[in-house]
């Protein structure tokens, strides 16, 4: 009976304590900054409390009378200390947050206050023969508070650092992975083990079977065979660094899949420029065009180089998406000059302060024309004498060109024709023609009128190719990300105003291939091209607009159908399903680089230019009707959509 009374008080003993421990460990996390005037007292109580110690150890070891001293060192000892204080601002800093500047203002007080105290022992005792105490207690008394003062500091930083920490990890900080053990990654872990951080790092994730079970700096690595995603849902993990392509395609297509129906942000293994690396939530989010599953392309071709350096270079529609990414990446070719064409005045004068600022050594020329103004672009031919020209200039979106379907006749076909003319009667080395997959097979106005275009282009190069220069090429590829008519735009403006976000129908899809890509390879296609080739891009897997769509709205940080709906508002005039990139009837040769193939189209669908030309060269007195059987005796593959009118 008296063992299990004794074992009861004991354990009543221990949980009184552990209350008492939690309350006051609650009451010290809950502490507001103290008052400097508070910070300044304790440390004058610490520096009397180890004085009046340091007195008693003397009276210990020497056996000498103290009291008459004990007061007058004890106070003098106190107001030198408070004016040092004040002096070096030692209570000025917030003691949970010291730091070495911190430290060097006790120091140099507790200095100052040495030679303070022993200057003044010094004339006591020679002026007026007075003993006050010897220079070697005062030095013993300086050193032992110096210690106890900066003890104090480093107790205490350290204190609510282990304190804000356990409480961080407890209800704060999110749980985050790193997928893949590498240099670069394991640099990650000082960052998020700092206490200001918003993360908690539970594992490492890495597909090397030798590393499971292992440790980083105590953070285990998982490699165990098992599905990323399985783990991903057993620890409840919200937030993962991962390096694109570290897996395969397919499976991290079905990854980040995962993440965005799930809510898990993927963040690259890099802070954003000029971010504070103790703020986490400055890592780097993958952006759309990232998550679209497509391996980054990167061109390596020294004889891009030598094809475009010192050479006159023109680009019409300049000022668009394509056009001036076109021009930004030929700057760093080092043309002699680069001319900049387009008729659109705002944007013209936006890439040409761009230019100013990030590439004002360019030699660049920014000329305010319309191309399907002869006597204008021949006046810039004329004073430029470009070598190679990259005609980007087109109008492109479906719906306008349906109702306006004579301005498609007339920049998209005659502005090319005028441009082309001009580039053989100014003896250019190179044309370019930035065309669409429209072309192919179109079901609207815009995709015939470049169809046609394409036609034109081919028809001049056999026609004159034994009496000139000219090589000219066609590069064709899908819908570019982010462009000015791209349906990211309409989307992003969607999703901002809280839905709804408006697609056509359910099953169509689209290629896509973000502005840089596309813009590469235009230009490898320039460089490696033969006149007459039709150059088709690698444009990947087709994507379901809807999926786009679901795509924007998670990385938004909403969720479809909940937060943001998605409306079917039906096909558009002139729009298919599905877009092509060759025709049926093609057959494809293959290049040195496999992200683009020559398309072999029949070359019997039009018999001349003058067929061309004849056929159309009234389209200003047409009506919708004759413009479309016009298009149809040119391009035979023309269908129009069952949506029209």
């Amino acid at each position: 009976m008296y063992h299990f009374k004794l074992y009861y008080l004991k354990m009543r003993f221990n949980t009184m304590l552990n209350k008492v421990s939690s309350y006051i460990i609650n009451t010290l996390i809950k502490v507001k900054i103290l008052p400097s005037w508070f910070i300044l007292i304790f440390d004058l109580l610490l520096v009397e409390l180890v004085s009046f110690g340091s007195l008693i150890f003397l009276k210990l070891i020497s056996h000498s009378s103290y009291k008459d001293l004990l007061l007058y060192y004890l106070l003098f000892n106190l107001i030198v200390f408070f004016f040092v204080f004040l002096l070096f601002k030692t209570s000025r800093s917030i003691v949970r947050y010291s730091s070495y500047d911190d430290v060097l203002k006790i120091i140099n007080s507790v200095l100052s206050s040495f030679f303070i105290l022993s200057i003044s022992n010094y004339f006591l005792n020679y002026r007026y023969d007075i003993y006050f105490i010897s220079t070697f207690f005062i030095a013993i008394n300086c050193f032992l508070i110096l210690l106890v003062l900066i003890t104090f500091r480093i107790f205490v930083k350290y204190f609510f650092q282990l304190i804000n920490s356990r409480k961080s990890e407890d209800s704060v900080k999110d749980r985050i992975v790193i997928i893949g053990v590498n240099r670069k990654n394991i640099s990650l872990l000082e960052m998020l083990s700092l206490p200001s951080s918003n993360f908690s790092l539970i594992a490492f994730f890495d597909i090397n079977r030798t590393l499971h079970k292992k440790k980083i700096a105590g953070i285990p690595v998982i490699s165990d065979g098992k599905s990323v995603i399985t783990h991903l849902r057993a620890k409840n993990v919200k937030n993962i660094i991962i390096a694109k392509n570290y897996f395969d395609e397919e499976y991290e297509n079905i990854l980040f899949d995962y993440c965005l129906q799930n809510n898990i942000k993927i963040f690259k293994p890099e802070l954003l420029q000029k971010s504070n690396p103790n703020d986490l939530t400055n890592f780097q989010e993958y952006k759309l065009e990232e998550l679209l599953f497509r391996k980054t392309i990167e061109i390596e071709n020294p004889n891009i180089i030598r094809q475009f350096s010192n050479k006159v270079v023109l680009v019409t529609g300049g000022a668009g998406s394509i056009g001036s990414e076109l021009a930004k990446q030929i700057v760093a070719f080092n043309p002699s000059k680069l001319i900049i064409v387009d008729q659109a005045e705002t944007p013209l004068h936006e890439v040409e302060l761009f230019f100013n600022k990030n590439l004002s050594k360019s030699n660049c020329v920014f000329e305010l024309i319309d191309v399907t103004n002869y006597d204008e672009l021949a006046l810039i031919f004329e004073l430029h004498q470009p070598d190679i020209v990259f005609h980007a200039a087109a109008y492109k979106h479906v719906p306008i060109l349906e109702k306006n379907f004579k301005q498609a006749i007339k920049v998209n076909v005659f502005g090319t024709k005028k441009c082309l003319d001009l580039a053989i009667k100014h003896d250019v080395e190179k044309f370019i023609f930035v065309s669409t997959d429209k072309a192919v097979n179109p079901t609207n106005i815009m995709g015939a009128s470049k169809r046609i275009a394409e036609l034109i282009a081919q028809n001049i190069y056999n026609s004159q190719k034994s009496s000139t220069k000219l090589e000219i090429m066609i590069t064709r590829f899908g819908n570019v990300l982010g462009s000015n008519g791209s349906v990211v735009h309409l989307f992003k403006q969607q999703i901002a105003e809280g839905g709804p976000v408006t697609v056509t129908h359910p099953e169509v899809t689209r290629f896509f291939m973000t502005i840089p890509e596309a813009c590469k390879l235009v230009i490898e296609a320039a460089a490696i091209g033969n006149g007459g080739n039709i150059y088709v891009f690698d444009m990947g897997k087709s994507i379901k607009i809807v999926d786009l769509a679901e795509k924007m709205i998670r990385l938004a940080g909403k969720v479809p159908g909940k937060d943001i709906s998605i409306h079917f508002s039906g096909m558009r005039p002139g729009e298919k399903l599905y877009e092509e990139v060759l025709t049926e009837c093609s057959e494809t040769q293959p290049t040195y680089n496999p992200k683009i193939v020559i398309a072999k189209e029949k070359s019997d669908l039009v018999n001349s230019l003058d067929q061309i030309m004849d056929t159309l060269k009234d389209f200003n007195s047409m009506d919708r009707e004759e413009v479309v059987n016009s298009i149809k005796k040119l391009v035979p593959e023309y269908q129009i959509n069952s949506t029209q009118t």
